[in-house]
């Protein structure tokens, strides 16, 4: 807050000996409260909802004071900061001030233990919002929700939206069912070392399909095929070599989330950001009609993780 503030105070004339300089100083300060349980939004990355924006509020006396040779000067230099502070309202609650009244100014006063120099200050009611990041100590994203349907049978199950994880625990597929419309998948991953050797395989087809899909030898080439905006494959394969080569298909997409330490390296984990646009997109216009991503294996056989999401 008083950063910004500091930015309006005017520099001093050349007088010899030099004038004490201007400052900024806090008179008075209380803590407001702001939204609810100071949550006022959320921070993403990409569909990735990562963590809490929260808010604090600061109502408070700020106090400018300035220095001259004279007290016509002095004064002259109070007015010029009031008008230029009071113009400036907009840009300032750009930068988080919601509200600026002038409250009071002094009287000028000459300083005979400096110099004779001449004083004069004023106050300022301010009341500053502020964001900040917040993961709560959040040690990962919520990919799925276990629900307990019956205590007495023990029956139960799982819930879940377009977003998996994988990791070297466990590793279950993606599965996206109509009706359907993906344009994009997004990746937060983190992979601390050697990256895991298994195959990754996206498969486009349907529930009572009679046999195997036909397998592309590419990306693009499967894309033209499930996603051609006249005549849509309705069934099709394409198999990455290794995770690696899979994500090398994604692009950048922000900046690194960082969440929890699955490596147990006592630094907090970095997962990089990126995205694989599809356009045009792939179509499931059918409950039967699904498209699978899958790992080849129940789990990585290296320390990483893998959060996959589509939108």
């Amino acid at each position: 807050m008083l950063d910004v503030l500091d930015n309006y105070l005017p520099p001093n004339p050349v007088l010899n000996p030099p004038l004490p300089d201007p400052n900024l100083s806090l008179v008075s300060v209380t803590e407001r409260s702001v939204g609810l349980g100071s949550r006022v939004g959320t921070n993403t990355r990409g569909p990735f909802t990562v963590s809490a924006i929260k808010g604090a509020r600061l109502e408070a006396v700020v106090r400018y004071q300035l220095w001259s040779d004279d007290p016509v000067n002095v004064d002259a230099a109070i007015q010029d900061l009031i008008t230029r502070l009071l113009s400036d309202r907009e840009a300032l609650r750009a930068s988080g001030f919601l509200r600026l009244v002038l409250k009071s100014t002094d009287t000028s006063e000459v300083v005979s233990a400096v110099n004779d120099y001449w004083r004069e200050g004023v106050n300022f009611e301010v009341l500053y919002e502020f964001p900040f990041v917040d993961s709560d100590d959040a040690q990962s994203l919520i990919a799925s929700i276990p629900v307990n349907i019956d205590d007495n049978l023990a029956t139960t199950m799982t819930v879940s939206d377009e977003m998996a994880r994988w990791d070297n625990l466990a590793s279950p597929p993606l599965l996206l069912r109509g009706p359907l419309t993906i344009a994009r998948l997004s990746a937060l991953a983190f992979i601390p070392g050697t990256a895991p050797t298994g195959q990754v395989t996206l498969t486009r087809t349907f529930d009572g399909a009679a046999g195997p899909p036909p397998v592309h030898p590419d990306l693009p080439t499967f894309l033209a095929a499930v996603a051609d905006p006249n005549q849509p494959a309705a069934e099709g394969q394409v198999v990455f070599a290794t995770l690696n080569d899979f994500l090398g298909a994604f692009s950048a997409a922000g900046t690194p989330l960082t969440l929890g330490d699955w490596d147990e390296d006592s630094v907090a984990d970095d997962y990089d950001v990126s995205a694989l646009e599809i356009d045009p997109p792939i179509k499931l216009p059918r409950v039967a009609d699904r498209l699978e991503i899958s790992y080849k294996t129940p789990a990585f056989d290296q320390v990483a993780v893998v959060y996959l999401r589509a939108t």
